[in-house]
């Protein structure tokens, strides 16, 4: 579908990350964008005013008229949302943002793309920032804020377009995943767990999205695979494109060895083919950060990137915001905010804050956000993850109707287990309630990791407040 110059494009539920990225990215290049969304609030909503976009609170089929020349729809709305039902009567053209971000700008490039259960933003970025370092001006668009970049996309004059390929559905009418888009020539599988109950019934249904995405990886193409994941390496035989393989084991294509700790990260040899390649540094805590390190220097180096070039790109990466990100320190507690939620990545995150921080209590304040969360699928599990933790709060799940006919989510299962194993934790469900408990426990020395995919009510803020002004 091509559109005149200056056409109208309207866009429902604009206001997540990737809608509103997309959103800028087709402002930027001339058309007339305007957009509708519940709980319109900043940053979004501020970032979308400053670029010319008008963002109107709630749905309103009226807003369809006169018709735009095309309406993207987000996965966030369904049938009998007001301008939905509109679009479908009136016959109005209408994508899904992946559709449209193929169309508008993927196709034509040479797409890298990066998909797994975990790591996908931050390995997004690293690639993003490696490229645009090394001089390359690559586009990109990330399901985060990387803090090398000002924005979370860049339409740039390079060939590279570099994509987060995210195995969650496309929309109401493409029940699919959005990497079945962007066309990879290069594609980054990390890792391959279960995840998304709400969209995939087992593993094997994820297995098989996993198997049909790489089999449209060109033969002129690579696939970049994480060595240690059984499930990825099950995927591998359906590969025509040449594989390389990263890890930690010699084995990989891409491995490292003699890891050493650093006061703000790692440094470690790469080898490839068990040749040196060079020795790295990484400014990011956590084992796994050395595997997405791996990956995007694999990808970097497939793009024509030199080791150097890779070395001082890799050294000056300033990482992603609520990727371990930390708030602050007020009267001597450290306060982090992560994205995790999903009990690998929680289990991980905390292991790598108590890597670091291997004498201070470590708190671990969680919020089932996600619809899987909503569900018991991995109440055993998280009592695995909160090991690393010292104490443990977890609030109530924003979402509940998301279990749908499902178990549903029992934090105190999980608080009751965690009690039994001698660890202090407590399910307290509403944020206000958290934070009055956490100042009246937290003692100077402590860490205090807050975890969600959501706004977790936005306590990380309130915290960071309270302690500011009672610790002076």
């Amino acid at each position: 579908m091509v559109l005149p110059s200056h056409a109208h494009i309207h866009m429902i539920a604009v206001c997540g990350t990737a809608m509103g990225s997309l959103a800028g990215m087709l402002r930027e290049s001339g058309y007339r964008i305007t957009g509708s969304d519940y709980h319109v609030y900043p940053p979004m909503s501020t970032f979308l005013a400053d670029l010319g976009i008008e963002v109107q609170e709630g749905f309103n089929a009226a807003r369809l008229d006169p018709a735009p020349d095309l309406v993207v729809i987000g996965n966030a709305v369904s049938r009998g949302n007001p301008e939905v039902e509109a679009v479908l009567n009136r016959k109005i053209p209408y994508k899904s943002l992946p559709e449209v971000l193929r169309d508008f700008f993927i196709r034509g490039k040479r797409p890298i793309v990066v998909t797994g259960t975990h790591g996908k933003t931050t390995t997004t970025a690293l690639i993003a920032h490696l490229l645009s370092h090394a001089g390359y001006d690559p586009s990109f668009m990330i399901a985060g804020l990387p803090h090398n970049f000002n924005r979370s996309y860049h339409l740039g004059s390079g060939e590279h377009f570099i994509v987060e390929g995210d195995e969650y559905d496309s929309a109401f009418f493409a029940k699919h995943a959005k990497f079945f888009y962007y066309l990879p020539e290069i594609l980054v599988v990390n890792n391959i767990e279960f995840d998304h109950a709400d969209i995939y019934d087992d593993l094997a249904a994820i297995e098989k999205a996993f198997r049909q995405l790489i089999n449209t990886v060109p033969e002129n193409g690579l696939l970049l695979a994480g060595h240690e994941d059984e499930t990825v390496a099950g995927l591998l035989p359906a590969s025509l494109a040449p594989v390389q393989t990263f890890g930690l084991d010699a084995q990989a294509h891409w491995h490292a060895r003699d890891i050493e700790i650093t006061p703000s990260g790692y440094r470690f040899a790469v080898y490839c083919e068990a040749k040196p390649w060079g020795i790295f540094e990484l400014p990011l805590l956590g084992i796994y950060n050395i595997r997405n390190a791996l990956a995007a220097i694999g990808a970097g180096a497939h793009a024509g990137l030199a080791a150097t070039q890779l070395q001082e790109g890799l050294a000056s990466f300033a990482g992603v915001h609520r990727r371990q990100e930390i708030l602050g320190s007020p009267g001597g507690i450290t306060l982090i905010d992560d994205f995790a939620h999903h009990p690998t990545a929680v289990g991980q995150t905390l292991e790598s804050i108590r890597q670091a921080y291997p004498h201070r209590r470590l708190w671990a304040l969680f919020e089932p956000a996600s619809a899987t969360n909503a569900r018991a699928t991995f109440t055993a599990r998280y009592i695995e993850a909160f090991a690393a933790a010292d104490l443990v709060v977890i609030a109530k799940v924003p979402r509940p109707e998301r279990a749908r006919q499902d178990e549903p989510f029992s934090a105190q299962c999980i608080i009751d287990k965690l009690q039994e194993n001698n660890q202090t934790a407590w399910h307290i469900p509403e944020v206000a309630a958290i934070v009055d408990h956490l100042l009246s426990q937290v003692q100077p020395g402590d860490v205090v990791v807050f975890m969600s995919n959501g706004s977790f009510g936005g306590i990380q803020a309130q915290v960071l407040t309270a302690l500011e002004r009672t610790t002076g």
